[in-house]
């Protein structure tokens, strides 16, 4: 479901770049990641003014309301969450969260290790600890849970 909801906004994000041609020749001049170019599209959607940056012009249709605001607005920074795709954030960011959780239980076994005296690591590695819970999963500093 999510790989649909992906290829439906690559799509869109190429029939974006197909209405404005100069976006490609920007990127193809300047050799500009095009998975930046996408990460812009989906955060500040098609009608921000991020996109003067690569050469496409303001349209005159636009709003005189919005010219008059000063530079930093409530309302713009409300239409810029408003693009926002918060299912592709939200993954992103549970991917994030489950790495930085690996590198913590990893770095904890290490302080684990080093806490313990060199004649008693032996002895503790060959007997499991009594007061973990007996239905309680070992810990693998490589676990990541998957949604």
């Amino acid at each position: 479901m999510a790989e649909e909801k992906t290829n439906a906004a690559i799509g869109r994000f190429k029939t974006f770049l197909r209405n404005h041609p100069e976006i490609v020749a920007y990127v193809h001049k300047n050799d500009i990641k095009w998975r930046d170019v996408f990460d812009d599209w989906v955060i500040f959607g098609e009608s921000h003014e991020v996109w003067e940056k690569y050469g496409l012009k303001e349209k005159p249709s636009e709003d005189d309301d919005e010219k008059s605001h000063p530079a930093f607005s409530f309302h713009k920074v409300l239409k810029v969450v408003d693009n926002i795709d918060t299912k592709q954030w939200q993954e992103r960011l549970e991917t994030i969260s489950g790495a930085i959780t690996g590198i913590q239980s990893f770095i904890g076994q290490f302080r684990q290790n080093s806490d313990q005296d060199p004649q008693n690591s032996t002895n503790n590695q060959e007997q499991p600890n009594q007061t973990e819970h007996p239905s309680a999963p070992a810990q693998n500093p490589f676990f990541f849970r998957r949604d």
